[in-house]
């Protein structure tokens, strides 16, 4: 015998998420729902960051900086040494300004430069590398 939905014993803890009772859901919207959680930009966001990465910051920039990921409204970018992770912070409000206009206010607030070293370096080597 079931209690009735008003039943203050039957408590639940969250809202049902789509696939629980049965319902079908398919990989595209369950990996949303996680990214959503992880706080995490929509993925046509990234691809739109990417494929536009030279126009946002110029070419010379661009090579030597890349998307990582946007997470919580911060644009992770990955440089190949501290100096243009420097050069990011410079732009980053002018960045911030650039990407809203591509993919839509608040959806980027700040920018995080990561020092990832040169493409195709072994990580192992970035360690060996002096400081």
């Amino acid at each position: 015998m079931s209690r009735p939905a008003n039943d203050p014993r039957k408590r639940l803890s969250r809202p049902k998420l789509p696939g629980e009772m049965g319902e079908p859901v398919s990989v595209g919207d369950a990996a949303a729902l996680v990214g959503a959680e992880l706080g995490l930009a929509e993925p046509q966001v990234f691809t739109r960051l990417v494929d536009a990465w030279a126009e946002l910051v110029g070419p010379a920039v661009a090579a030597h900086s890349r998307v990582r990921g946007v997470r919580n409204g911060v644009l992770e970018i990955g440089v190949d040494s501290p100096a243009w992770a420097t050069e990011l912070r410079y732009l980053e409000s002018d960045l911030v300004e650039r990407a809203s206009r591509l993919v839509g206010p608040g959806v980027v607030a700040s920018v995080r430069a990561v020092v990832d070293g040169p493409p195709g370096e072994a990580p192992e080597a970035r360690g060996r590398r002096s400081r």
